[in-house]
């Protein structure tokens, strides 16, 4: 409590509307024009701002949710996990940055795949989660890619791969 509001009596202050009846995640602000948006008109938006049509990056799992048909779709190789077996360290160890990545990004590993349907035509995409250490490429990574190739040429059906960083769009 600051000292001001020590001195005045409780008849003469004028309480601030708290944040506590906001809602955490309400709104969002434009990373190219700074508008303050409102998420679910962003979401209807597909995350492009109405403001000045800067494409807001998405998160991987929402990108397929928005590209497949709805209700279509299944997640491939989920059970692919990246493994520290070289017990790599450089500033932190590997495996606590794994963890803070799976944290913040809500994922188990920087690609997503997916089969389902696309305005009712079969196929199979991957997606890069760049929240989850930059989407970099290792061995679960190369291990998922190959998988959902896989599905594709079983089923003789597209496959399609959304990269989120320059390296994937690189090598």
């Amino acid at each position: 409590m600051s000292w001001l509001r020590k001195l005045l009596p409780s008849r003469i202050r004028t309480e601030a509307v708290s944040k506590k009846g906001i809602p955490e995640g309400l709104w969002s602000k434009c990373t190219a024009c700074s508008a303050v948006l409102y998420r679910a008109e962003l979401a209807r938006n597909l995350d492009v701002c109405p403001k000045c049509d800067f494409h807001i990056r998405q998160p991987a799992r929402r990108r397929l949710e928005t590209f497949f048909d709805e209700n279509s779709w299944t997640e491939l190789a989920t059970d692919v996990k990246t493994v520290d077996r070289l017990k790599f360290r450089d500033l932190k160890k590997y495996r606590d940055r794994l963890y803070a990545a799976e944290r913040d990004s809500g994922e188990t590993e920087a690609l997503l795949v997916g089969q389902g349907e696309v305005l009712g035509v079969p196929l199979v995409a991957a997606v890069f989660e760049f929240n989850f250490i930059s989407g970099s490429m290792g061995a679960a990574v190369g291990e998922r890619f190959v998988r959902g190739v896989n599905a594709a040429l079983n089923d003789g059906v597209p496959f399609v791969c959304f990269t989120a960083s320059g390296g994937a769009r690189m090598q």
